[in-house]
């Protein structure tokens, strides 16, 4: 064997151990499943035999003059030789289509039309034994080539101009580092492509794209930073880029978005905090119904299914199964539990036009009081609008504090009067306390909207009209969340403070619904307001969350029966029974009762023959604005 072949069999060798090494890698990562995943393979086989078969040629050349047997082989390996690589450049080029996603957006026919070079040149290689068009061996045995190599280069630089047009018009299309590394390709492979046609003593076309290639796997094929690395689901980022890409290519795309209300219920009932199990045992069915790489987990709640030129029939049908199973029990670690899930069906563009639209779906957080089946897109849309509100209003100081009057039940005459938040939102209109507070505790916003209300009942005490007109109290709602905050005391009595208003003349209410690590924290915050001078109600009693303990442990000044107990007991026997007692006990326990929901005079008449201290109801006024206040007292 002379140098020169030796020199060619040291190339060959590399190409291969590069190419058995990237083989290699791709399948011990799995990364098999998508068409432009299957088109790497077959580049990298394909290089992988042609090295083989280069191999096999440079060291059968040498014995061909006076063996027939290793004169076979060689016209063999030759032809294996030019019967692969002649396909490298197309398949290269449809590789293109697929990571940029034009694929999709092809038709039968062109994908046909773009086929017919590679048709042509590899039939030119399939008659060569019989023509010697492509390339022969002269009566030296030496390689040589022939008129129709030029084509089958041609073809390879046509397949190389596409794929290079395809990229700078889908160049938005994917990231910027994918798309570096397939220009990297084009440039080293074009260049041990070109020494070679100059030079054939130089072996290099192989090496170079054996290179480029293990440079793809790298910056394209592996997806390491898309997939969680302990569930190995595709990711946040993921999503993220793909829908970059359906966007930019303007494909019509179905999301299901399927977000679970009650995670917390497989750590209460399984004893573990790891939610790894719960989306393993979720993903492992969603992907039965869809291809790996259409399945995301952006967080924790949340799995995101793509459908991209489904028939709608058959998404839809998806659809109903993932419902129904959510519908049956989850076996997670050996529990069978039911997990809650919003299953939110939309479609971009359309209902959803942005990569932000689509992360605000996905994140959106489900209340646990809320009824899965009653979350669609327009109920997500709407909470959008209510968040942008909040944020509007809080910023533009626009909330307006209302009031409805409390009344002594002798008389009656006025009490004082309970300070209720109010949006009137420019865009959207009004939007009542029960659906923007919750979404202003999810935001984290909720303490300033309590501080602005706090901020506005003391301007009205420091006016003196409270006072002056027989008030003895405020009541100001104050949320649990903003009660267990770090601070909230000395917060609250720096703001009353600066008013320089009498502390007694604001009486606090507050919801006693927090969980026993929290009483604690609670206890010691109505201690300090109540040593401050401020009084104290419960709210809300009768709904479920107050206990008698709790009005003795924390000293309430006052306790608000819910008007459901009152409304109860003017339907029933039972009810007034539940009534008459409760006023009863809080009695006994030292704190007076006010009695919400009094519509009617027949409310007045009962509850003055039970003895409650206090009436509130829209039979005296429904909650208004402070200058109606005025007019009424």
């Amino acid at each position: 064997m002379n140098l020169s072949n030796e020199f060619h069999i040291a190339f060959y060798a590399a190409t291969i151990t590069i190419c058995m090494t990237v083989l290699l890698f791709t399948f011990l990562q799995k990364r098999t499943d998508r068409p432009q995943n299957k088109l790497f393979v077959v580049m990298i086989i394909i290089l992988t035999m042609n090295a083989i078969s280069s191999t096999g040629a440079a060291l059968t050349q040498p014995k061909a003059a006076y063996n027939s047997s290793a004169y076979i082989l060689l016209e063999i390996f030759q032809f294996l030789y030019f019967f692969l690589h002649t396909a490298l450049c197309p398949i290269f080029y449809y590789y293109v289509l697929c990571v940029t996603g034009v694929i999709r957006k092809r038709s039968m026919l062109r994908n046909i039309v773009t086929g017919i070079p590679l048709l042509i040149t590899e039939g030119f290689v399939i008659v060569n034994p019989f023509f010697h068009c492509v390339y022969y061996y002269d009566s030296y045995f030496n390689f040589s080539r022939n008129w129709a190599e030029a084509l089958i280069y041609g073809a390879a630089g046509l397949y190389y101009v596409l794929s290079l047009s395809e990229l700078l018009f889908s160049w938005n299309a994917i990231t910027k580092r994918r798309s570096v590394a397939i220009v990297y390709f084009f440039i080293l492979s074009l260049g041990g492509i070109l020494i070679q046609l100059f030079d054939i003593n130089i072996k290099s076309e192989l090496f170079a794209e054996s290179i480029a290639l293990m440079g793809i796997m790298l910056a394209v094929e592996s997806e390491d930073d898309r997939l969680d690395s302990d569930t190995n689901i595709y990711n946040r980022k993921a999503l993220q880029m793909d829908v970059h890409n359906s966007i930019a290519l303007n494909d019509d795309m179905r999301l299901l978005f399927i977000k679970i209300a009650n995670s917390e219920v497989v750590e209460r009932l399984t004893g573990s905090a790891n939610n790894d199990v719960m989306t393993t045992a979720i993903s492992k069915y969603l992907i039965s119904l869809v291809p790996r790489y259409n399945l995301y987990h952006p967080n924790s709640d949340t799995f995101v299914m793509t459908f991209i030129g489904r028939e709608d029939e058959e998404v839809n049908d998806i659809v109903d199964r993932v419902s129904n199973r959510f519908k049956d029990k989850w076996d997670i670690l050996n529990v069978e539990l039911i997990l809650k899930a919003a299953i939110i069906d939309t479609s971009l563009p359309g209902e959803l036009n942005t990569i932000a639209d689509v992360l605000f779906v996905a994140d959106k957080l489900i209340p646990a009081n809320a009824n899965p089946e009653d979350i669609d897109i327009a109920w997500i849309m709407r909470r959008a609008e209510v968040e942008r509100a909040v944020k509007r209003n809080l910023r533009e100081e626009k909330f307006e504090v209302y009031y409805q009057p409390t009344y002594n039940l002798v008389g009656p005459s006025l009490h004082g009067a309970e300070a209720l938040v109010r949006m009137i939102d420019d865009s959207i209109g009004f939007i009542s306390p029960e659906e923007f507070i919750p979404v202003a505790e999810q935001m984290g916003l909720v303490e300033e909207i309590d501080d602005f209300v706090l901020n506005e009942v003391c301007k009205f005490i420091k006016s003196g009209i409270p006072k002056s007109k027989g008030m003895d109290c405020i009541n100001v709602n104050l949320s649990v969340v903003q009660c267990l905050s770090p601070g909230f005391f000395e917060h609250t009595v720096r703001i009353v403070d600066k008013y320089e208003v009498d502390h007694a003349m604001i009486n606090f209410e507050i919801t006693e619904s927090v969980g026993a690590d929290d009483y604690q924290v609670l206890s010691e915050i109505a201690k300090n307001l109540k040593t401050s001078g401020f009084k104290l109600s419960m709210d809300d009693y009768g709904t479920g969350y107050s206990n008698m303990e709790s009005i003795f442990a924390l000293d309430f000044d006052v306790v608000k029966i819910d008007k459901s107990i009152l409304w109860s007991a003017e339907k029933n026997a039972n009810g007034r029974t539940i009534l008459k007692n409760s006023i009863n006990m809080i009695h006994d326990l030292g704190a007076a009762v006010l009695v919400e929901g009094v519509e009617k005079q027949e409310h007045i008449d009962m509850l003055t023959s039970l003895g409650v201290d206090y009436l509130q109801g829209y039979f005296f006024s429904k909650p208004v604005p402070k200058s109606t206040l005025l007019e009424i007292i």
